[in-house]
């Protein structure tokens, strides 16, 4: 006969296990609908552009905080039968406090710099000059082991309830 403690200690190591495993398992999607979103832009077509113009936005934090930089870029290229002209740099725009990671960009892609853009197939109007990582792909086994390791204790837990 199970004692009250070894079913609340069954019911504990199940309620943990199936934490630890739900929340792998959120990882695991949140990582692979990342990988998924980078490698769509497999698709889209490597076509040479030239940069038009290129600069550093200061943008003023409130108070006495430090400000934020942004690095702009205009480019031009051809494609669907028709020069375009970009402005998107990645998939998702961002800033830093690091001027430097600013300034590094800005030699990247100076004015006259020839450089590669990708365009989207479907949408020749669109393009990006730096595609995004597919390094969530590669990083889909960490949050797998906590999806074993919660298994893992769910088992545990369910073993000890039918052992005499």
């Amino acid at each position: 006969m199970e004692s009250t403690s070894d079913r609340s200690r069954i019911g504990l190591l199940l309620t943990l296990g199936l934490s630890v495993m739900l929340l792998g398992l959120a990882f695991c999607w949140l990582l692979a609908r990342g990988y998924s979103a980078a490698k769509a832009y497999d698709s889209w077509i490597p076509t040479p552009a030239k940069v038009v113009s290129a600069w550093i936005e200061t943008i003023p934090q409130p108070g006495s905080e430090p400000p934020r930089y942004e690095f702009q870029v205009r480019y031009a290229y051809h494609a669907g039968g028709a020069p375009q002209t970009g402005t998107r740099l990645k998939e998702i725009p961002g800033n830093t406090r690091q001027r430097g990671k600013v300034e590094k960009l800005e030699n990247q892609f100076s004015v006259g710099n020839e450089v590669t853009c990708y365009v989207d197939p479907t949408v020749p109007g669109m393009a990006i000059l730096i595609r995004p990582t597919k390094a969530p792909g590669y990083t889909l086994w960490f949050p797998g082991l906590f999806v074993v390791g919660g298994a893992g204790m769910c088992f545990s837990a369910i073993r000890r309830k039918r052992l005499p």
